[in-house]
């Protein structure tokens, strides 16, 4: 496995907190989608998954009903995403 994908692994692993009961189940939900349909799914090219999965998170940000606390782990996840993809 590529440093690229083992850094994919662990931010999934990181998204995967999102899963907790303070959180809505849509967002629960989708957080699962994003990782599953793009940020691990190697049928598609690195920077498309990278984006995509952005894109998914930084609307469940924007859902007013998130906890706070789950909002800066989102913005956190977006950042190490964002980096990863200028070294793309």
């Amino acid at each position: 496995m590529s440093d690229i994908e083992t850094k994919l692994a662990q931010i999934a692993s990181v998204i995967s907190q999102i899963d907790d009961s303070k959180v809505p189940r849509n967002i629960r939900r989708a957080s699962k989608e994003a990782t599953e349909q793009w940020l691990l799914n190697k049928a598609k090219a690195l920077d498309v998954r990278i984006a995509m999965t952005q894109n998914k998170l930084e609307e469940l940000y924007e859902d007013p009903n998130i906890p706070p606390e789950f909002g800066t782990l989102i913005l956190m996840i977006n950042t190490e995403l964002e980096k990863m993809l200028t070294e793309v």
